[in-house]
């Protein structure tokens, strides 16, 4: 047999060479797989310098190098057919240079995904970043080309001659289709329009390239017989079973990257029926900050909010959002005791270990009394405020304020009331298509999960940070459909959403100059006697319409005349100008200038119950709370109260809005200096600091006799746990009396951040010195005095003042002005 080889063909001889059309297809679609698995693990990836980042850029560079390269190149191999296909004059190949062109492409690719990585997503510059790209493309062209003439040296059997244009042609095909697969990769990425149809043209043409490659190279190489191969034949077939295994695995890792990717769908469809915790945050250009995904970073509060009664809604009127919005606005009252509320939920079962999927470790609650569910759900949203915080790796002060919104989610899937025009009954469908007009034009929504925003807006350098971390910067138009199905809203809720954010993060606390102001404070009943709501504009819902009056304090004279106003509605006042006026020889300026700033009013507040308000002449100082310690301002103002018919729901422009009654007065003790802030902080610290009372069984076990009693009480055993001890942090007046343990990590720090609710001790000690005598002094209280007492209430609010003059205007004996402060 040998003979006849050697005769038909010689050594040095060049067999006559053609291709097999269908091993050519299956090589191409093994380089697809590889391709298409490092897109996915390309798109997946999480930025930023940590080692998950690393072993992802690494699995891209594994699956592409040795799929997408390899694998197709000894499979595609398998379509060269020499001479008349004996098997003793096939290509071989041998083991070494096998096991180095499989390592050579993935190190090249390493380095080229590690420069784009590293210069084209932080980079701003753009020629830094065509460089980057450029350099990435050049990388994976020379890590195709590289492989094939490596793994072709291998070859023991044959020599190939390589045709020099052939491989000019080669290369710049390789890094050619490379340059142009991975920039439109990063540019679909950075616009987020990575779909998977987008990330399968990529995938294409990286495979192209290497397949293009590979056939261009191959069209210009000659083989020279060395040798013939001796042995059995299917040691040809190791290399090739080698790499349809590894096809396999990358097509079951796409199976895998599929799978994840279903579920994180589900946990969003899942999120958005959820009580939910984000942070909007925005640079100086307006831009939001989202994840790799195009989401905004947050968080599952928990799985729903319970409801007390039937007819209760979590929302701005609620208590318990109120405590959330202040609470916002002066996170260092509460940061400290957050360890505590943590190992509470934990030992309660409400917050599983740190260990735990933080969507999963959010447990629903319904079981808790009144006040036992309010607390929890507190304690959940300040844990989770903390760990947003550090997904941000920022300070849980600077994360942002509590948007002035609870906005409804999930509303995209929820159920449907259908109206029937012709019959004029509702039909419900649930999660219903909507494929008809005029289902579409009628349908109603209900959306069953809620979303807390978090913003604020950061400069320069902190987006800097931000990005550094892999977070990313975006305009609505390039994450708009991804934010909104996640949230499950329309396109245009979502444009709205974003749009009162911006607006929210640069509206500064208003502090008022020094003069004299006229506001209107107009109420609006709800229906069924479910509350009252303030009118105010949508601009500025934190504070009253109201206009300047003057730049200073009014004169007595000017006092005496709005004393004579007291008690009458608006136009009646008008009337009393016009006749005050009139009574005088040459009118008075102030008069006409007060009246014209009553229709100034009228034009901030176009409303007809603004008319038949009563106007009050107590005089209310509206710096205090406002200004914090910065009492140098002196502002005052005068108001116009009424209450609007409970008939009339609709406002006259859509300027206005309606804010509930008890909202409006949260967002008076919300100004930063507010001295309320500090009364807040000791009242969530006495409620939360004693959030681990001891059981009776405990107790009993600690006191199994005095003397042990007493030891344990002067020296408390450190192996007891936070939820056993019973001691409270010490924050008396005098330190060194007693000597204690040292307290725990919470109790120490507790116990410097809220010197509150101790019990003071002092010593009083009273020297009455005789006139007569210096040298004879007298005793009169020498011991011990305890006084414990509690901290100031909050202050009274404006609106506070301002509803007790309303209803005193109901009652005919109650009409005289007093003087007034909040």
């Amino acid at each position: 047999m040998e003979a006849d080889l050697a005769i038909k063909y010689p050594l040095g001889s060049r067999p006559h060479v053609h291709y097999l059309p269908h091993d050519i297809f299956v090589s191409y679609i093994v380089s697809l797989i590889g391709a298409f698995t490092t897109v996915e693990l390309l798109h997946r990836r999480v930025s930023g310098a940590g080692w998950r980042s690393w072993v992802q850029l690494a699995a891209s560079a594994v699956s592409f190098g040795l799929v997408a390269i390899w694998c197709m190149h000894f499979v595609g191999n398998r379509a060269i057919r020499l001479g008349d296909g004996e098997e003793e004059i096939q290509l071989y190949y041998d083991s070494a240079f096998t096991a180095i062109s499989a390592i050579l492409p993935i190190v090249v690719i390493l380095l080229g995904f590690s420069i784009a990585d590293r210069f084209y997503k932080s980079s701003r510059g753009s020629t830094t970043r065509y460089m980057a790209l450029t350099v990435c493309g050049v990388c994976a062209g020379a890590a195709v080309t590289g492989m094939h003439y490596l793994g072709n040296q291998g070859t023991t059997n044959y020599r190939l001659i390589p045709t020099w244009p052939f491989v000019i042609g080669a290369s710049l095909i390789a890094v050619g289709a490379c340059c142009i697969s991975l920039g439109l990769f990063f540019h679909w990425s950075g616009h987020w329009m990575n779909n998977i149809w987008r990330r399968l043209v990529v995938a294409c043409f990286l495979a192209v390239a290497v397949s293009g490659m590979h056939w261009t190279a191959a069209a210009g190489t000659t083989y020279e017989l060395i040798g013939y191969h001796k042995g059995p034949g299917r040691a040809r077939a190791v290399n090739l079973i080698i790499a349809l295994c590894l096809s396999v695995g990358a097509c079951g890792a796409c199976f895998a990257l599929g799978f994840l990717k279903q579920r994180h769908r589900r946990q969003l469809r899942d999120r958005a029926q959820q009580v939910v915790l984000a942070v909007a945050t925005f640079d100086k250009e307006g831009r939001l900050l989202v994840d790799q995904g195009g989401l905004l970073p947050c968080q599952t509060i928990t799985t729903r909010f319970h409801q007390r009664t039937f007819d209760e809604e979590f929302n701005t009127s609620h208590s318990v959002f109120q405590w959330l919005f202040r609470v916002s606005r002066h996170w260092s009252g509460i940061v400290d005791l957050i360890p505590s509320m943590r190992d509470h939920l934990q030992a309660t079962g409400y917050l599983q270990s740190q260990s735990a999927s933080a969507n999963e470790s959010r447990a629903s609650f319904g079981s808790e009394d009144n006040s036992g569910y309010s607390v929890i759900f507190r304690e959940l949203f300040c844990v989770t405020a903390l760990d947003l915080a550090r997904s941000l790796h920022t300070r849980l002060q600077d994360l942002g304020y509590l948007y002035e919104e609870v906005l409804t989610t999930g509303t995209a899937s929820n159920n449907i009331i259908w109206k029937d025009t012709a019959r004029n009954k509702n039909i419900i469908a649930a999660d219903a298509a909507i494929s008809h007009k005029d289902a579409m034009r009628n349908s109603v929504f209900f959306g069953r999960g809620q979303l807390l925003i978090l913003t604020r807006k950061i400069d320069t350098e902190e987006s800097n940070r931000l990005q550094n971390i892999g977070y990313r910067f975006a305009n609505l138009d390039q994450v708009g459909e991804n934010l909104a199905s996640s949230l499950q809203v329309s396109r245009d809720d979502l444009g709205g959403l974003v749009a009162r954010l911006q607006l929210f993060c640069g509206r500064e606390a208003w502090v008022p100059a020094n003069g004299t102001y006229l506001a209107a404070f107009v109420l609006q009943p709800l229906p069924v006697m479910k509350g009252l709501n303030v009118i105010v504009s949508k601009s500025t819902p934190d504070r009253l319409p109201m206009v300047k009056l003057d730049s200073q304090e009014l004169s007595q004279q000017h006092l005496d005349f709005l004393a004579t106003l007291h008690g009458l509605t608006l136009d009646d006042c008008l009337v009393r100008i016009v006749q005050e006026s009139s009574s005088l020889t040459n009118g008075d300026i102030w008069l006409e200038t007060f009246r014209n700033k009553i229709h100034e009013l009228l034009n901030e507040l176009p409303e007809s119950a603004l008319r038949r308000s009563t106007f009050s002449a107590q005089q209310l100082d509206i710096t205090n709370g406002v200004t914090g310690k910065n009492q140098k301002i002196r502002a005052t103002a005068f108001a116009f109260c009424g209450i609007k018919e409970v008939y009339h729901q609709s406002l006259a422009s859509p300027s206005l809005t309606c804010v509930p009654l008890s909202f409006f007065q949260t967002f008076l003790r919300s100004y930063p200096g507010c001295p309320d802030h500090a009364i807040l902080a000791q009242k969530n610290y006495r409620e939360f600091s004693n959030l681990f009372v001891p059981s009776s069984n405990d107790v009993k076990a600690s006191s199994g006799s005095s003397r042990g009693a007493w030891h344990s009480f002067w020296r408390p055993n450190k192996s007891l746990s936070l939820s056993e001890t019973s001691l409270n942090p010490d924050s008396s007046s005098e330190k060194g009396l007693v000597s204690v343990a040292p307290l725990s990590r919470m109790e120490s720090a507790n116990n410097v951040a809220h010197p509150f609710g101790g019990i003071m001790v002092s010593q009083d000690v009273v020297i009455n010195a005789d006139k007569k005598s210096s040298c004879q002094i007298e005793l009169k209280s020498l011991g011990l005095r305890t006084e414990a007492g509690v901290a100031d209430r909050e202050q009274q609010t404006m609106a506070d003042i301002l509803m007790s003059i309303t209803t005193s205007f109901r009652d005919p004996h109650n009409m005289v002005p007093r003087e007034g402060r909040w």
